[in-house]
C-alpha cells in the first residue's frame, strides 16, 4: 500500500463551469500534488444531471448516497 497521504474531496463544482469554486478545486488540486498528497474528486461527472431551476447553465448531478458511498470504496476511500 502506498504510504503518501490521500484524501477525497466531494465537489458539485466541476468543469465545464467556471466559476470560482469549480477554478479553485482545480487549484487545490495542484497544491496538493505539489505537498505529495493525492487527491481524488467526486465530481457530477458519471451522474444523472438536470439544469438547475432559474439557472439553467449551473447543472445539479442526481446521485444518491449509496452512489457516492460505492464511488468512494471504488478509490478505496472508507467513511469516518
Amino acid at each position: 500500500m502506498n504510504s503518501r497521504l490521500s484524501i477525497m474531496i466531494v465537489t458539485d463544482a466541476w468543469r465545464p463551469q467556471v466559476n470560482g469554486v469549480a477554478r479553485t478545486m482545480e487549484m487545490l488540486d495542484v497544491e496538493l500534488r505539489a505537498l505529495g498528497v493525492r487527491a481524488q474528486f467526486l465530481t457530477p461527472d458519471g451522474y444523472r444531471q438536470l439544469p438547475m431551476p432559474g439557472y439553467p447553465e449551473i447543472r445539479i448531478a442526481m446521485a444518491s448516497p449509496w452512489s457516492v458511498s460505492r464511488a468512494s470504496n471504488l478509490y478505496g476511500f472508507k467513511p469516518l
